[in-house]
Protein backbone atom coordinates (compact mmCIF):
# COMPACT_ATOMS: atom_id res chain seq x y z
CA UNK A 1 0.00 0.00 0.00
CA UNK A 2 1.41 3.63 -0.61
CA UNK A 3 1.21 6.34 1.90
CA UNK A 4 -1.85 8.00 0.32
CA UNK A 5 -3.61 5.07 1.12
CA UNK A 6 -2.39 4.35 4.57
CA UNK A 7 -3.50 8.33 5.39
CA UNK A 8 -6.76 7.49 3.75
CA UNK A 9 -7.51 4.42 6.00
CA UNK A 10 -6.10 6.28 9.26
CA UNK A 11 -8.37 8.91 9.02
CA UNK A 12 -11.15 6.54 9.00
CA UNK A 13 -10.33 5.78 12.61
CA UNK A 14 -11.11 9.13 13.70
CA UNK A 15 -14.44 10.54 14.93
CA UNK A 16 -14.17 14.02 15.86
CA UNK A 17 -16.38 16.66 17.35
CA UNK A 18 -17.16 19.65 15.24
CA UNK A 19 -18.85 23.35 15.58
CA UNK A 20 -21.07 23.84 13.18
CA UNK A 21 -24.87 24.45 12.32
CA UNK A 22 -25.00 25.20 8.86
CA UNK A 23 -23.63 24.65 5.54
CA UNK A 24 -21.21 27.14 4.67
CA UNK A 25 -19.57 25.65 8.70
CA UNK A 26 -19.24 22.65 7.32
CA UNK A 27 -17.51 23.18 4.30
CA UNK A 28 -14.94 25.26 6.04
CA UNK A 29 -14.14 22.54 8.59
CA UNK A 30 -13.64 20.60 5.38
CA UNK A 31 -11.66 23.21 3.35
CA UNK A 32 -9.32 22.99 6.41
CA UNK A 33 -8.81 19.25 6.52
CA UNK A 34 -8.90 18.39 3.29
CA UNK A 35 -6.49 16.35 3.35
CA UNK A 36 -7.58 14.01 6.46
CA UNK A 37 -10.45 11.48 4.76
CA UNK A 38 -12.35 11.74 8.62
CA UNK A 39 -14.44 8.14 9.42
CA UNK A 40 -17.19 10.10 11.38
CA UNK A 41 -18.68 13.09 13.06
CA UNK A 42 -20.09 13.61 16.44
CA UNK A 43 -23.12 15.77 17.31
CA UNK A 44 -23.55 17.93 20.17
CA UNK A 45 -26.51 20.56 21.12
CA UNK A 46 -24.25 22.71 23.54
CA UNK A 47 -21.05 24.34 23.47
CA UNK A 48 -20.14 23.43 26.75
CA UNK A 49 -16.82 25.75 27.03
CA UNK A 50 -18.99 28.74 26.18
CA UNK A 51 -20.33 30.76 28.67
CA UNK A 52 -23.52 30.69 28.38
CA UNK A 53 -23.69 27.81 26.78
CA UNK A 54 -24.78 28.18 22.61
CA UNK A 55 -25.34 26.09 20.11
CA UNK A 56 -23.18 23.39 18.86
CA UNK A 57 -24.65 21.52 15.92
CA UNK A 58 -28.36 21.01 16.69
CA UNK A 59 -30.74 23.66 17.31
CA UNK A 60 -34.06 21.82 15.16
CA UNK A 61 -35.13 19.04 12.91
CA UNK A 62 -35.13 20.88 9.63
CA UNK A 63 -31.95 22.65 10.69
CA UNK A 64 -30.32 19.30 12.01
CA UNK A 65 -31.25 17.24 8.31
CA UNK A 66 -29.61 20.24 6.40
CA UNK A 67 -26.31 19.93 8.26
CA UNK A 68 -26.09 16.04 7.68
CA UNK A 69 -26.84 16.81 4.09
CA UNK A 70 -24.05 19.21 4.19
CA UNK A 71 -21.82 16.72 6.00
CA UNK A 72 -22.34 13.99 3.67
CA UNK A 73 -21.73 16.11 0.42
CA UNK A 74 -18.61 17.46 1.30
CA UNK A 75 -16.85 14.62 2.77
CA UNK A 76 -14.62 12.39 0.79
CA UNK A 77 -16.19 9.35 2.12
CA UNK A 78 -19.66 8.62 3.43
CA UNK A 79 -19.16 9.36 7.31
CA UNK A 80 -20.95 8.02 10.44
CA UNK A 81 -22.47 10.78 11.76
CA UNK A 82 -22.92 10.31 15.66
CA UNK A 83 -24.62 11.29 18.73
CA UNK A 84 -24.78 10.25 22.65
CA UNK A 85 -29.08 9.68 22.21
CA UNK A 86 -29.89 7.69 25.68
CA UNK A 87 -33.55 9.80 26.41
CA UNK A 88 -33.93 11.42 29.73
CA UNK A 89 -30.22 13.38 31.06
CA UNK A 90 -28.65 12.55 27.84
CA UNK A 91 -30.47 13.22 25.19
CA UNK A 92 -29.58 15.43 22.53
CA UNK A 93 -32.25 15.80 20.52
CA UNK A 94 -34.43 17.41 23.09
CA UNK A 95 -37.88 18.39 22.97
CA UNK A 96 -36.99 21.98 23.46
CA UNK A 97 -35.13 21.66 20.01
CA UNK A 98 -38.54 20.12 18.35
CA UNK A 99 -37.98 16.40 18.78
CA UNK A 100 -39.94 13.79 20.19
CA UNK A 101 -39.57 13.42 24.22
CA UNK A 102 -37.49 10.67 24.95
CA UNK A 103 -38.05 8.42 28.30
CA UNK A 104 -34.63 7.87 30.22
CA UNK A 105 -32.88 4.35 29.93
CA UNK A 106 -33.75 4.15 33.73
CA UNK A 107 -37.18 5.06 33.69
CA UNK A 108 -37.88 1.98 30.89
CA UNK A 109 -35.83 -0.02 33.09
CA UNK A 110 -38.37 1.22 36.10
CA UNK A 111 -41.52 0.61 33.58
CA UNK A 112 -40.08 -2.64 32.70
CA UNK A 113 -42.28 -3.12 29.67
CA UNK A 114 -41.17 -3.83 26.40
CA UNK A 115 -43.47 -2.84 24.14
CA UNK A 116 -43.01 0.77 25.65
CA UNK A 117 -38.89 -0.04 25.17
CA UNK A 118 -39.71 -1.04 21.89
CA UNK A 119 -41.80 1.85 21.10
CA UNK A 120 -40.09 4.40 22.58
CA UNK A 121 -36.50 2.54 20.41
CA UNK A 122 -38.55 2.48 17.13
CA UNK A 123 -39.02 6.26 17.74
CA UNK A 124 -35.81 7.27 18.61
CA UNK A 125 -34.40 5.00 15.91
CA UNK A 126 -36.87 6.87 13.22
CA UNK A 127 -35.89 9.85 14.52
CA UNK A 128 -32.16 9.75 14.23
CA UNK A 129 -32.59 7.61 10.79
CA UNK A 130 -34.93 10.64 9.06
CA UNK A 131 -32.23 13.45 10.41
CA UNK A 132 -29.73 11.56 8.82
CA UNK A 133 -27.46 10.29 11.80
CA UNK A 134 -26.64 6.95 11.60
CA UNK A 135 -24.59 6.14 14.93
CA UNK A 136 -25.59 6.46 18.35
CA UNK A 137 -23.92 5.96 21.36
CA UNK A 138 -26.36 3.77 23.09
CA UNK A 139 -27.66 2.01 24.67
CA UNK A 140 -26.06 1.97 28.08
CA UNK A 141 -24.83 -1.95 29.27
CA UNK A 142 -23.92 -0.78 32.56
CA UNK A 143 -25.55 -2.77 35.35
CA UNK A 144 -27.13 -0.60 38.52
CA UNK A 145 -25.17 -2.24 40.95
CA UNK A 146 -24.12 1.14 42.80
CA UNK A 147 -27.16 3.30 42.55
CA UNK A 148 -25.21 6.21 43.56
CA UNK A 149 -22.86 5.54 40.76
CA UNK A 150 -22.12 8.83 38.38
CA UNK A 151 -24.15 6.65 35.46
CA UNK A 152 -27.04 5.66 37.54
CA UNK A 153 -27.08 9.00 39.17
CA UNK A 154 -28.01 10.49 35.78
CA UNK A 155 -30.27 7.41 35.38
CA UNK A 156 -28.22 5.95 32.43
CA UNK A 157 -28.46 2.35 33.90
CA UNK A 158 -31.64 0.05 32.83
CA UNK A 159 -31.85 -2.43 35.88
CA UNK A 160 -29.07 -4.40 37.95
CA UNK A 161 -31.24 -7.41 36.88
CA UNK A 162 -29.24 -8.73 33.38
CA UNK A 163 -31.96 -10.81 31.74
CA UNK A 164 -33.99 -7.96 32.16
CA UNK A 165 -31.40 -5.70 30.40
CA UNK A 166 -30.17 -8.03 27.86
CA UNK A 167 -33.79 -8.89 26.71
CA UNK A 168 -34.43 -4.76 26.76
CA UNK A 169 -31.34 -4.07 25.14
CA UNK A 170 -31.78 -6.49 22.45
CA UNK A 171 -34.83 -5.14 21.09
CA UNK A 172 -33.31 -1.37 21.48
CA UNK A 173 -30.53 -2.74 19.54
CA UNK A 174 -32.23 -4.83 16.73
CA UNK A 175 -35.05 -1.79 16.02
CA UNK A 176 -31.70 0.69 15.15
CA UNK A 177 -30.42 -1.51 13.06
CA UNK A 178 -33.69 -2.35 10.96
CA UNK A 179 -33.64 1.83 11.14
CA UNK A 180 -29.85 1.57 9.67
CA UNK A 181 -28.81 3.17 12.67
CA UNK A 182 -25.63 1.38 14.47
CA UNK A 183 -25.99 1.55 18.23
CA UNK A 184 -22.76 1.57 20.44
CA UNK A 185 -22.78 -0.45 23.90
CA UNK A 186 -20.97 1.14 26.58
CA UNK A 187 -19.14 1.16 28.74
CA UNK A 188 -17.44 -2.04 28.53
CA UNK A 189 -15.99 -3.77 30.86
CA UNK A 190 -19.07 -2.45 32.58
CA UNK A 191 -18.68 0.77 35.08
CA UNK A 192 -22.19 0.72 36.61
CA UNK A 193 -20.13 -0.17 40.18
CA UNK A 194 -17.83 3.28 39.82
CA UNK A 195 -18.68 5.65 41.92
CA UNK A 196 -16.60 8.34 40.32
CA UNK A 197 -16.66 9.98 37.04
CA UNK A 198 -13.81 9.47 34.41
CA UNK A 199 -14.36 12.82 32.94
CA UNK A 200 -12.96 14.25 35.84
CA UNK A 201 -9.93 11.38 37.10
CA UNK A 202 -8.96 7.73 36.87
CA UNK A 203 -12.01 5.96 38.18
CA UNK A 204 -10.94 2.33 39.88
CA UNK A 205 -13.34 -0.94 40.46
CA UNK A 206 -11.28 -3.38 41.47
CA UNK A 207 -12.93 -3.65 44.38
CA UNK A 208 -16.41 -3.14 43.39
CA UNK A 209 -17.30 -4.43 40.17
CA UNK A 210 -18.51 -7.81 39.36
CA UNK A 211 -18.43 -10.49 36.49
CA UNK A 212 -22.12 -10.27 36.24
CA UNK A 213 -21.42 -6.53 34.14
CA UNK A 214 -19.83 -8.54 31.20
CA UNK A 215 -22.82 -11.07 30.81
CA UNK A 216 -24.50 -8.74 28.87
CA UNK A 217 -22.05 -8.38 26.20
CA UNK A 218 -21.22 -12.09 26.26
CA UNK A 219 -25.10 -13.21 25.80
CA UNK A 220 -25.95 -10.26 22.84
CA UNK A 221 -22.54 -10.88 21.14
CA UNK A 222 -23.37 -14.44 21.06
CA UNK A 223 -26.70 -13.49 19.84
CA UNK A 224 -24.69 -11.72 16.93
CA UNK A 225 -26.25 -8.49 17.92
CA UNK A 226 -23.99 -6.18 18.71
CA UNK A 227 -21.62 -4.46 16.29
CA UNK A 228 -19.96 -2.14 17.92
CA UNK A 229 -18.49 -1.26 22.09
CA UNK A 230 -17.11 1.50 23.30
CA UNK A 231 -14.94 1.18 26.30
CA UNK A 232 -14.69 2.53 29.49
CA UNK A 233 -11.43 4.49 30.91
CA UNK A 234 -11.94 2.71 34.60
CA UNK A 235 -9.04 1.11 36.04
CA UNK A 236 -9.63 -3.19 37.11
CA UNK A 237 -6.46 -4.03 38.26
CA UNK A 238 -7.38 -7.75 38.05
CA UNK A 239 -7.84 -7.43 34.36
CA UNK A 240 -5.09 -4.92 33.82
CA UNK A 241 -2.46 -3.81 36.93
CA UNK A 242 -1.54 -0.96 34.95
CA UNK A 243 -3.28 0.13 32.63
CA UNK A 244 -7.02 1.57 32.33
CA UNK A 245 -9.73 -0.49 29.89
CA UNK A 246 -9.53 1.68 27.04
CA UNK A 247 -5.24 1.30 26.90
CA UNK A 248 -5.47 -2.63 27.85
CA UNK A 249 -4.84 -5.28 25.21
CA UNK A 250 -5.33 -7.70 28.79
CA UNK A 251 -9.36 -6.12 28.31
CA UNK A 252 -9.77 -5.67 24.91
CA UNK A 253 -7.33 -7.70 22.77
CA UNK A 254 -7.75 -11.31 25.47
CA UNK A 255 -10.97 -10.57 27.37
CA UNK A 256 -13.25 -8.76 24.73
CA UNK A 257 -11.79 -10.49 21.45
CA UNK A 258 -10.31 -13.55 22.11
CA UNK A 259 -12.03 -14.63 24.75
CA UNK A 260 -15.61 -13.06 24.05
CA UNK A 261 -15.24 -13.59 20.42
CA UNK A 262 -16.32 -9.74 19.77
CA UNK A 263 -15.58 -9.67 15.73
CA UNK A 264 -17.27 -5.76 15.75
CA UNK A 265 -15.71 -2.10 15.99
CA UNK A 266 -14.28 -0.82 19.15
CA UNK A 267 -14.73 2.55 19.74
CA UNK A 268 -12.64 4.49 22.39
CA UNK A 269 -14.49 6.74 25.15
CA UNK A 270 -13.28 10.18 24.47
CA UNK A 271 -9.57 9.84 25.17
CA UNK A 272 -9.83 13.46 26.26
CA UNK A 273 -11.26 12.96 29.44
CA UNK A 274 -9.41 13.27 32.33
CA UNK A 275 -8.97 9.60 33.19
CA UNK A 276 -6.47 9.54 30.63
CA UNK A 277 -5.53 12.89 29.53
CA UNK A 278 -3.96 13.53 32.84
CA UNK A 279 -1.81 10.52 33.32
CA UNK A 280 -0.97 9.89 29.24
CA UNK A 281 0.51 12.14 26.35
CA UNK A 282 -1.97 12.14 23.15
CA UNK A 283 1.07 10.00 21.19
CA UNK A 284 0.81 7.68 24.44
CA UNK A 285 -2.73 7.41 24.08
CA UNK A 286 -3.27 6.36 20.56
CA UNK A 287 -0.24 4.33 20.73
CA UNK A 288 -1.76 1.98 23.67
CA UNK A 289 -5.36 2.22 22.46
CA UNK A 290 -4.13 0.56 18.71
CA UNK A 291 -1.77 -1.97 20.37
CA UNK A 292 -5.44 -2.87 22.73
CA UNK A 293 -7.14 -2.71 19.66
CA UNK A 294 -9.54 0.45 19.70
CA UNK A 295 -10.18 0.50 15.47
CA UNK A 296 -11.86 4.07 16.24
CA UNK A 297 -10.76 6.94 18.50
CA UNK A 298 -14.25 9.48 19.70
CA UNK A 299 -12.94 12.74 20.45
CA UNK A 300 -15.87 14.98 21.13
CA UNK A 301 -13.92 18.00 20.96
CA UNK A 302 -16.40 19.81 23.26
CA UNK A 303 -15.15 19.25 27.06
CA UNK A 304 -12.36 21.54 25.43
CA UNK A 305 -12.53 22.75 21.94
CA UNK A 306 -9.40 22.65 19.66
CA UNK A 307 -10.33 23.56 16.01
CA UNK A 308 -7.18 21.98 15.48
CA UNK A 309 -8.11 18.41 17.34
CA UNK A 310 -7.93 16.45 14.28
CA UNK A 311 -4.78 17.56 12.51
CA UNK A 312 -3.34 17.08 16.14
CA UNK A 313 -4.67 13.62 16.04
CA UNK A 314 -3.95 12.79 12.19
CA UNK A 315 -0.71 13.52 12.70
CA UNK A 316 0.37 12.06 15.39
CA UNK A 317 -1.34 8.51 13.63
CA UNK A 318 0.78 9.34 10.73
CA UNK A 319 3.77 9.68 12.72
CA UNK A 320 3.18 6.35 14.71
CA UNK A 321 3.17 4.53 11.38
CA UNK A 322 6.08 5.95 9.96
CA UNK A 323 8.31 6.01 12.69
CA UNK A 324 7.29 2.11 12.85
CA UNK A 325 5.24 1.88 16.07
CA UNK A 326 2.18 1.01 14.79
CA UNK A 327 1.99 -1.60 11.72
CA UNK A 328 0.27 -1.76 8.50
CA UNK A 329 -1.73 -4.54 9.40
CA UNK A 330 -3.11 -3.03 12.50
CA UNK A 331 -3.87 0.04 10.29
CA UNK A 332 -6.11 -1.96 8.00
CA UNK A 333 -7.46 -4.59 10.13
CA UNK A 334 -9.35 -1.91 11.84
CA UNK A 335 -10.23 -0.29 8.36
CA UNK A 336 -11.73 -3.62 7.35
CA UNK A 337 -14.05 -3.54 9.96
CA UNK A 338 -14.79 0.30 10.18
CA UNK A 339 -16.09 -0.20 6.15
CA UNK A 340 -17.71 -3.56 6.77
CA UNK A 341 -19.83 -1.54 9.72
CA UNK A 342 -20.24 1.30 6.99
CA UNK A 343 -21.43 -1.33 4.29
CA UNK A 344 -23.79 -3.10 6.71
CA UNK A 345 -26.26 0.14 6.90
CA UNK A 346 -25.21 1.01 3.48
CA UNK A 347 -23.27 3.99 3.57
CA UNK A 348 -19.33 2.75 2.14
Amino acid sequence: MNSNEIKSMIGQMIIIGIRATNDSDVKTFFDRHNEISVGGIILYDQNVTTKPWSSHNIINPEQLIELNKSLQFYSKNPLFIGIDQEGGNVNRLNSSYGFPNFKSWGELGRINDLKITMSQSSLMAETLSKCGINLNFAPVLDLKINENSFIASEDRCFSDDVEELIKHAGEFIDIHLKNNVIPVCKHFPGQGSASGDSHEGLVDVTNTWQKSEIQPYKTLINNDSIKAIMTSHLIHKKLDNDLPATLSSRVLRDLLRSEMGFKGVIISDDPSMGAISKYYSLKETLLLMIDAGVDMFCFGNNLHYDQNLLKKVFKILVELYEEKKISEDQIHTSYKRIMALKESIGIN
